[in-house]
């Protein structure tokens, strides 16, 4: 009797220590599994961000940068006083009779964006006027003389985009001579026009510009191409402006900008405008009145 009591009590104990024994082991077993869950997460989460980090890497992608030493300007445009005055050549449009137009291109050249739109120019025999920054067209000459070359009209647009009304007299002129220098240098012809950066101008600015022979042109359309609305909307604005006589404003340095010629282009030659230069545009001025254009 004693003795198989005492075996019960003995089972009793070993099915104890196998249960202790069973839930140590189990505790050990959970611990280094927790330790490799976290290990897996990690790389997880990485996989599942990066995709999200490279999204605005592809869309800077598409502007291109601007390269080491050249101005692209209009991040954020300026709104400076223009005052144009009756005695000086200045023109915001033209008075023409017939479907003549003037597309303009300023802040250029650019390495990669000028080229592009050479081409789409060339192909449809467009001539336009090009109003460049004289530091561009000190990187880049070759892409100006191409640009004359191919019978577009080159135009002063200073030398690194500063508001002329905001210099000293020496520092303005300085402006103006080095660009107008840089660009005979490329083309092998002096300037004749000049657009003031931002369209800031004053009495003492257009006397200056009067004294070394040119006219100043502003615009009478501006799509507002350099807050980047896309290229729709570059179009469209363009096509809502565009009159007998218009100076139309755009810019060469932003891929929207010429993303939206081709379709652009054609409309306006589906409307049945003629392109010419803005010289060209000056010199076909009607002295019959029209009430869509201002001198």
């Amino acid at each position: 009797m004693k003795a198989s009591m005492f075996m019960k009590t003995l089972q009793l104990f070993s099915v104890l220590f196998l249960i202790s024994f069973a839930s140590m082991f189990a505790q050990q077993q959970a611990t280094p599994s927790s330790a490799s869950s976290n290990v897996v997460t990690t790389p997880s989460v990485t996989n599942v961000t990066s995709p999200v980090s490279a999204a605005p890497v592809a869309t800077n992608a598409a502007t291109p940068a601007c390269p080491q030493g050249m101005v692209c300007p209009h991040d954020e445009k300026m709104t400076l006083p223009t005052e144009l005055h009756a005695a000086s050549k200045s023109y915001t449009s033209v008075n023409v009779d017939g479907p003549y137009i003037a597309m303009t291109f300023d802040d250029g050249p650019s390495p990669v964006l000028t080229p592009r739109l050479l081409e789409i120019l060339k192909q449809r025999g467009i001539k336009v006027t090009f109003f460049v920054i004289g530091q561009n067209v000190e990187h880049a000459p070759g892409i100006v003389a191409r640009a004359a070359a191919e019978g577009h009209e080159i135009g002063n647009h200073t030398w690194d985009h500063a508001a002329l009304t905001k210099l000293s007299d020496a520092r303005a002129q300085e402006e103006i001579n080095k660009t107008s220098e840089v660009i005979k240098s490329a083309t092998g012809k002096k300037p004749t026009l000049l657009r003031p950066p931002y369209g800031a101008m004053n009495a003492r600015v257009h006397r200056m510009i009067d004294q070394d022979g040119m006219a100043v042109v502003l615009w009478s359309v501006d799509p507002n191409d350099w807050k980047r609305p896309g290229s729709a909307v570059v179009e469209r604005r363009i096509l809502a402006g565009a009159k007998p006589g218009a100076i139309i404003l755009s810019h060469d340095i932003h891929p929207g900008t010429i993303e939206a010629m081709p379709a652009t282009l054609d409309a306006l030659l589906a409307k049945g405008y003629k392109f010419v230069t803005v010289s060209e545009l000056i010199a076909m001025q009607s002295q019959r009145p029209n009430p869509h254009i201002s001198r």
